[in-house]
């Protein structure tokens, strides 16, 4: 949960894209990650209309052949790339039989989702269009890359545009709208929760940023940012990317009408430790790489408040997050270094990201959600099994 031009260039960790962790990927890709850790254009096509789902799998069995029997019969279809993170099960034997159109670039290893994104952005062969996020546990409707990717054609300032997530056990409650960023440092899928029938008759609303589990992006415009923060590895990187984006100076809307359902949390599942470890760390590094040092003068007691008291839990209760937050300590001085870049190429002011930046949510609010969206993904889990 990054920059245009020569300013995604400067930062490593934003673009390890080398060739050679992709096993089989041709070395004449339209982009590659050079030496100069630069994302390098080469006699691509400009194709503004061109949409490429890039999809990161991790043994998604059942649940991605089910998504991509979806994608291919959208009203609008994509070109499709998934990225295996060196699945145990037989995603890709199954993907070659009953999906063979589809671009499959098997890794090494499991590299995690911002990394394998990156990979597969960097096999798209073009200069221009749009990169369409979409985890292998969705279900998108019909005409979901139709609505999805619309706000393009007509919003030159929109960079990014986020679908809406509903929760597979309960398809009439919103598990993501988008991201909103509270003033505690604390980032939300926006409206979780809500009824979908609550939903405004808007084609689009602005948003702080879309969920890397249904997002569209253009494509040179996530190139020029950077792409994802890949040590992130799982978990915020979309925030992390949208504080970026809107450094850049490009706008982000959510369309309702965009609709996928999502098995919540499938990847790591809904609490694990390795959830709770992974985005206590990166949550950290997100306010480190990204919070303008005059919101953080105003607002350091909330955030410093918010982790004080996560880490007391988390010294009663053993809670992983603790750890998680201690990870994130060792690597702090590579991503201050980072942050140099990312607030020193910002093209926008402080005031224009703080108008953005929400009251903290109440303890008991969070609770409430924690347990909402927990309940919900362990019926979603009861249900397939």
């Amino acid at each position: 949960m990054h920059h245009a031009g020569h300013s995604g260039a400067c930062l490593g960790c934003l673009l390890p894209l080398a060739s050679s962790a992709v096993n089989g990927a041709p070395d004449d890709a339209a982009l590659r990650y050079t030496s100069r850790h630069e994302f390098d254009l080469r006699s691509g096509t400009n194709d503004m209309t061109r949409v490429t789902v890039v999809i990161v799998n991790y043994n998604g069995g059942e649940t991605l052949l089910r998504c991509l029997s979806a994608l291919v019969q959208q009203t609008s279809r994509p070109d499709i790339i998934v990225v295996d993170n060196a699945s145990a099960d037989d995603s890709l034997a199954q993907i070659a039989r009953q999906h063979p159109a589809v671009q499959v670039i098997p890794l090494r290893r499991n590299s995690g989702f911002a990394r394998g994104f990156n990979i597969g952005v960097s096999r798209i062969d073009a200069d221009d269009g749009i990169v369409v996020a979409l985890n292998p546990d969705t279900l998108p409707s019909a005409d979901f890359i139709e609505r999805l990717t619309a706000p393009f054609a007509n919003q030159p300032k929109v960079g990014s545009v986020a679908g809406t997530l509903t929760f597979s056990s309960n398809p009439k409650v919103i598990a993501s709208a988008g991201i909103v960023v509270h003033r505690n440092g604390v980032a939300l899928d926006a409206r979780v929760g809500e009824a979908l029938g609550s939903l405004p008759a808007v084609e689009s609303q602005p948003v702080f940023g879309p969920s890397g589990g249904a997002a569209a992006y253009r494509l040179r415009v996530f190139r020029e940012v950077g792409g994802f923060c890949e040590p992130f590895f799982l978990y915020l990187e979309d925030v992390d990317l949208a504080w970026r984006m809107r450094f850049a100076g490009h706008e982000s809307v959510w369309v309702p009408a965009a609709k996928a359902r999502h098995d919540y949390s499938a990847s790591a599942g809904e609490g694990s430790a390795l959830k709770r470890r992974l985005i206590a760390r990166n949550r950290i590094w997100t306010l480190v790489r990204c919070l303008p040092v005059e919101i953080w003068r105003r607002d350091r007691a909330a955030i410093l408040t918010t982790d004080a008291l996560a880490s007391t839990y988390g010294l009663a209760t053993l809670d992983p997050a603790l750890w998680g937050r201690l990870a994130a300590l060792p690597l702090l001085a590579p991503r201050l270094r980072e942050r140099c870049v990312i607030q020193g190429q910002a093209r926008v002011s402080w005031e224009a990201i703080d108008q953005w930046l929400q009251p903290p949510d109440s303890p008991r609010r969070l609770r409430e959600l924690r347990q909402l969206t927990g309940n919900l993904a362990n019926q979603s889990t009861h249900d397939k099994r």
